[in-house]
């Protein structure tokens, strides 16, 4: 009876171990912190691609401070958010894009999104886009930017993505699954 007792009672503790630790390692936006105690407005949970969106809209001069994470990223993968006014889809999107370079270093750039087998070179959006950084720490890639967006951007679709980088090289991302799942749509002014 003794050896039962016991046995229940370490399967208790085993799955009261288990629940713990998969709740504390279960992220949300709002148990996110960032460097330098960067505080911004409004988060949300993206739906796939373990990506989360902060974000600070100042109606006054139409730009919107934003922090874009994604969670179990490696060294040898891509990143990407962006807005397409044009709808949720890919073909339109205007992009952040973060990689991790050869030296190990985070780095991000711009690039608009303009065929269905884009170049993913450097280049301008249809906004400006003052400030630009990403940081690659504990398998988390982040991308900071400050974008001008002009008054019909504020409510608008999003699209993330994510895919490998070989030889320096961002190989295309996967066409199915939860990387043809990856939009949504936003409203930098009401938060939602």
């Amino acid at each position: 009876m003794e050896m039962k007792a016991c046995n229940f009672v370490l399967f208790s503790c085993l799955v009261v171990v288990s629940f713990l630790v998969s709740s504390s390692s279960a992220q949300t936006c709002l148990s996110q912190t960032f460097p330098n105690n960067m505080q911004y407005a409004n988060c949300t949970d993206l739906p796939v691609l373990n990506s989360y969106l902060h974000w600070t809209y100042n109606q006054s001069d139409g730009t919107v401070e934003i922090a874009f994470r994604r969670t179990n990223s490696t060294s040898s993968q891509w990143s990407a958010w962006g807005i397409n006014p044009s709808g949720p889809r890919m073909v339109g999107t205007q992009a952040l894009v973060a990689l991790v370079n050869s030296s190990g270093v985070a780095q991000a750039f711009t690039t608009s999104i303009d065929s269905f087998a884009p170049s993913m070179q450097q280049t301008d959006l249809s906004f400006p886009v003052p400030s630009l950084s990403a940081t690659f720490d504990n398998n988390e890639i982040t991308i900071f930017a400050v974008l001008i967006i002009p008054q019909n951007l504020t409510s608008t679709s999003q699209v993330w993505q994510e895919g490998e980088v070989s030889n320096g090289q961002i190989q295309p991302h996967s066409t199915s699954g939860d990387n043809v799942q990856s939009t949504a749509s936003i409203n930098f002014l009401t938060g939602q």
